[in-house]
């Protein structure tokens, strides 16, 4: 079943995790490779931060890597459908609570040319 998508962009400061159907434009500041050693494979890692400034962490596991190979440093993405989990650890990465997890039903697209600098 296709997900439906949400037409009402929300800021990193409002996203919590009690649904998948957020939608976020966000622009990417760092992205890296995060080797691993259990099976699921490597993933590929985002700091990705919104117009106010928020910044997030997010991860894409090998599986769902086709979905965000074209989001480069610099460009802005609308990013729809995706979990969040707590972000906890050592390694924290920003100090939202939580991190994005691109899952099977994320959507990235680039946004409109008036929403974004």
């Amino acid at each position: 079943m296709a997900m439906v998508t949400n037409s009402k962009i929300s800021f990193l400061s409002n996203l919590k995790p009690f649904k998948i159907s957020w939608k976020i434009e966000v622009k990417v500041i760092q992205k890296w490779a995060q080797p691993s050693n259990r099976s699921e494979g490597d993933t590929l890692e985002f700091i990705l931060e919104d117009q106010m400034g928020t910044s997030i962490h997010c991860i894409c596991k090998s599986l769902f890597v086709d979905r965000v190979k074209d989001f480069h440093v610099g460009e802005w993405r609308v990013v729809e459908n995706f979990s969040l989990i707590p972000a906890m650890g050592l390694y924290k990465r920003t100090s939202h609570p939580f991190k994005i997890s691109i899952i099977d039903s994320t959507i990235v697209t680039e946004p409109s040319p008036t929403t974004c600098e």
